[in-house]
């Protein structure tokens, strides 16, 4: 019998001797951490005179931000080159429909005539972008 109860009577010492080497770890990490919260107002002073005197920069990372920049850049220069081509057909069809007087090709006014032809390379141009992106 006292076989079986020895192990049981010794664990309450191991308990004991765990719960001292606890207490004495609660205890230095409390000193710790009183040692940090000391620190804490001189820390803050020394930050806010930094950023006060024009020591701190701030700066972001957007993470992504890149690829979609270029998309949005991509975007905006076919919007560009499209609005381009909208004006030189608009242009070209003014001048063809009021030029009485100049010089014409097959029945069109020449400006006109190089206005289309501009207007239509750039409108290829931009058409075979997208279809090359394979965002139709």
């Amino acid at each position: 019998m006292f076989e079986v109860a020895k192990p049981y009577a010794r664990e309450p010492d191991d308990r004991a001797l765990l719960a001292g080497a606890d207490a004495g770890a609660s205890a230095e990490e409390s000193r710790e951490l009183v040692r940090i919260a000391a620190e804490i107002p001189h820390q803050l002073h020394d930050i806010l005179d930094e950023l006060r005197d024009g020591q701190i920069d701030v700066g972001f990372v957007h993470k992504g931000l890149d690829e979609f920049m270029h998309e949005v850049d991509v975007a905006f220069n076919r919007l560009v080159v499209a609005l381009i081509v909208v004006g030189g057909l608009i242009g070209s069809s003014l001048i063809g429909v009021f030029a009485t007087h100049g010089p014409f090709v097959f029945g069109v006014n020449f400006l006109s005539f190089i206005g289309f032809i501009l207007s239509g390379a750039l409108g290829v141009w931009l058409l075979w972008g997208v279809i090359r992106s394979g965002r139709l």
